[in-house]
């Protein structure tokens, strides 16, 4: 009877061996010291995530347009219209307006005395009442320079005008819109005296009539500039 119940309770006792967890494989590993094996979901990248370096989250690629080194872009967009001023270093408009609504305003700016001019106001030797201070753009400088018979579209010529007392009252414009001068027809003109509109438009009469005869291409004003 001692012996059957003694059989008994070894019957119930689960048998020896090393794994406490059994042979199923899907549990946790535990190490010998009762310390699970697992350390964690595996990684991704070695340092980050795709696109980064090792020695942190910054990225290799800079982005378009930009440089590797310092981050500002390389492309430095459209050509400039303008020329660079050597006393300021900024930027000279090359190219006035062509209508006298936005025209005024630019000639008030006074940014044309950036462009080659003569040395001081002188006499006229026209219809321009009593004084004049002409500055030609560098299309025109250019083209007189090289004694063009014609001149390049985007030439252009601003005249200050004064009075007898020597103050600017006025100025008159003309500027070169398209290759073929036509007759006058292919510069717009404008001159404004003392509150007192006398053209705004291409091809006028009181400004071709006068700059038809002498000079080069509808350019009466003397070269080298005095």
């Amino acid at each position: 009877m001692r012996t059957r119940t003694a059989l008994a309770l070894l019957l119930l006792l689960p048998a020896c061996g090393d794994d406490s967890t059994g042979e199923d494989d899907g549990a946790t590993p535990t190490t010998s010291d009762g310390t699970t094996e697992d350390d964690g979901p595996a990684s991704t990248a070695e340092d980050g995530p795709e696109g980064t370096t090792d020695d942190g989250p910054g990225t290799t690629d800079d982005g378009p347009g930009t440089t590797d080194d310092g981050g500002t872009t390389e492309d430095d967009g459209p050509a400039d219209t303008g020329s660079t001023d050597s006393t300021t270093g900024g930027m000279v408009d090359q190219l006035p307006p062509t209508n006298g609504g936005e025209l005024l305003p630019w000639l008030e700016s006074e940014v044309y005395t950036g462009w080659n001019g003569e040395s001081a106001p002188h006499p006229s030797a026209g219809p321009h009442f009593d004084g004049v201070w002409t500055f030609v753009n560098d299309a025109l400088y250019t083209s007189l320079e090289a004694g063009n018979p014609t001149h390049p579209e985007g030439s252009a010529a601003v005249k200050e005008l004064f009075n007898a007392d020597g103050m600017r009252l006025g100025w008159a414009v003309e500027v070169k819109i398209q290759a073929d001068s036509a007759g006058g027809d292919g510069w717009y003109w404008y001159e404004v005296f003392d509150g007192n509109e006398f053209a705004d438009g291409t091809g006028k009469g009181i400004c071709t009539g006068c700059h038809s005869g002498g000079g080069t291409d509808f350019v009466l004003t003397p070269f080298p500039l005095q």
